[in-house]
């Protein structure tokens, strides 16, 4: 989904976690890096072997989770938070921008521990967005349950958010929606009926409303933890983490192939290219469709990835 940047205010940002945490480098807003030009803060494009996305500047020592990659790829946001954060309710969130083939470093954004959507750019006249997010936290700040929103931008505003109804949520956990380019809405859940500690279901929407679920079934779903899902814009693949047999470690992502009946192939481990024996999840595919993110433990904390979308092609079976 392509959307046109949000100008946002010239402003410092201070914002100090807790006595526990380490105080952040607040970054002037809109500070240009004149050594990050071109796409993607000047990295160079990664091969089909998974590299770490921008190291010192969104990749650190801390842990960081890709929320989006917005306006061609000129817009980025993601968080990143110490080691033992436990203050869900004021998560630091970050964006990065280019302005004239140059990126601004860095900064802190001023909506804490907002859902996504409050960091869009310019959002489109009736573009609906779907999050998952956590009410109420309990006493310790543990999540006590996770639903799936949407909101709507119209009139130049964003609409109220609408946590959806049953069956998409239930008393358990429901989340990470994936949206196809006609508003099939995927998703994983712990709700009972499952065939693991939690699955992956779809919901092809009625009159513009989601009123069944669709358990996808033993090929992707196993007695283990199938979850984030990333489906592609055309419905014809689907990528998402799982700790099934098969796994190089802990838990890591597969690809599966939508068949023209609409049955599902067999998922494909993607091998260590992209996987290590630590986790691999949150896939994320570019707009266009060109880059796979992801995050991984493999050196230690909550690193962001990135691969060339290639190495899925590479696996779609010539027949389907």
């Amino acid at each position: 989904m392509t959307v046109a940047e949000r100008k946002y205010e010239n402003s410092f940002n201070i914002y100090i976690l807790s006595v526990c945490f380490i105080q952040f480098t607040v970054l002037a807003q809109g500070e240009i890096n004149d050594d990050m030009k071109g796409a993607y803060l000047g990295q160079t494009p990664p091969s089909e072997i998974a590299q770490l996305f921008a190291p010192g500047i969104i990749s650190t020592n801390e842990k960081e989770a890709l929320y989006g990659v917005f306006n061609s790829g000129s817009y980025i946001v993601f968080d990143r938070t110490p080691k033992g954060f436990t203050d869900w309710d004021n998560y630091p969130i970050y964006v990065c921008k280019e302005e004239n083939g140059t990126w601004t470093k860095p900064v802190l954004t001023r909506h804490l521990g907002k859902p996504g959507y409050f960091n869009y750019p310019n959002p489109i006249n009736n573009e609906e967005l779907f999050y998952g997010w956590w009410l109420p936290l309990d006493e310790n700040g543990a999540f006590t349950n996770l639903d799936i929103w949407k909101v709507r931008y119209a009139k130049g505003k964003w609409d109220e958010a609408e946590k959806l109804p049953y069956p998409i949520n239930t008393e358990y956990i429901d989340t990470w929606p994936s949206i196809t380019s006609d508003k099939v809405l995927y998703f994983f859940s712990t709700r009972e009926g499952g065939k693991g500690k939690s699955d992956i279901y779809r919901s092809v929407p009625e009159n513009g409303k989601y009123t069944s679920v669709e358990n996808l079934g033993p090929k992707i779903n196993t007695s283990g933890v199938d979850h984030d899902p990333c489906i592609s814009a055309d419905g014809s693949f689907l990528i998402f983490s799982s700790n099934r047999d098969g796994s190089l470690g802990k838990d890591d992502l597969f690809v599966a192939f939508q068949q023209k009946n609409g049955e599902w192939m067999n998922p494909i481990n993607l091998g260590k290219e992209i996987n290590s024996e630590e986790s691999e999840n949150r896939p994320y595919l570019t707009p266009d469709e060109k880059y796979l993110f992801f995050t991984s433990m493999r050196n230690g904390n909550l690193d962001i990835f990135w691969a060339d979308i290639k190495i899925i092609k590479k696996l779609r079976p010539v027949k389907l």
